[in-house]
């Protein structure tokens, strides 16, 4: 046990200050998501544009190229929120559960087809972990972006593996920070769910809440 946090103060005093800035900003980022709050894109662009670097740096390349389309997602989830009127608000929904195993089974298929796609320069026992976290991330984010609720049903399930990844890779506070993701996914399912049986009332009720 003394071994094991003499590892991982060592660990912590390793880490860069851009990991410490990219997981503080990322920290906000689900915290202000699960709220519906549109500032969490523009956490998003921060974090994101440093993790692009960090996990090139550490060889996750398709962490790298995740976080590469995080930045184009922010963009794209900060303008899906925006509201332009009153009644124009982007409001939580659902996507039939047939959807999600069609992608599911295709997200596993690239899952497996990815790693093969890269130099051998890249090939290690981690890579198709890697692989898998971004295909799924990816097919989460855009659910996020979209108001879906499901998605935070996916991030429980990714980062749980990804926290595991960013640990044996030596990323200590950005594993802490998904094991921290893991509470706020579960914590935006339950906000989000409350927030789409209110708004899938009817026009009347909803306005007396």
């Amino acid at each position: 046990m003394e071994d094991l946090y003499v590892v991982l103060v060592e660990q912590v005093r390793q880490q860069s200050v851009l990991e410490v800035v990219a997981v503080t900003f990322s920290l906000l980022y689900p915290w202000l998501a699960a709220r519906q709050n549109i500032l969490c894109w523009p956490a998003a662009l921060i974090s994101t544009t440093l993790y692009v670097y960090i996990f090139w740096e550490v060889s996750l390349p398709f962490n790298s190229l995740l976080n590469m389309y995080y930045l184009v997602m922010a963009i794209y989830g900060w303008l899906r929120w925006q509201k332009t009127t009153q009644n124009d608000v982007l409001k939580v929904s659902e996507v039939p559960l047939v959807v999600h195993l069609w992608m599911v089974s295709l997200l596993v298929v690239m899952g497996l087809a990815l790693p093969h796609l890269v130099t051998l320069s890249w090939q290690g026992s981690d890579l198709y972990l890697d692989a898998f976290v971004t295909v799924f991330s990816v097919y989460a984010t855009y659910l996020m972006a979209n108001k879906v609720l499901e998605n935070w049903l996916f991030w429980i399930v990714i980062n749980t593996f990804a926290a595991y990844l960013y640990f044996i890779n030596g990323l200590l506070l950005t594993g802490v920070m998904f094991i921290w993701y893991f509470g706020l996914a579960i914590y935006g399912y339950i906000k989000w769910k409350k927030a789409y049986k209110v708004e899938s009332l009817p026009e009347e009720a909803y306005q007396k809440i």
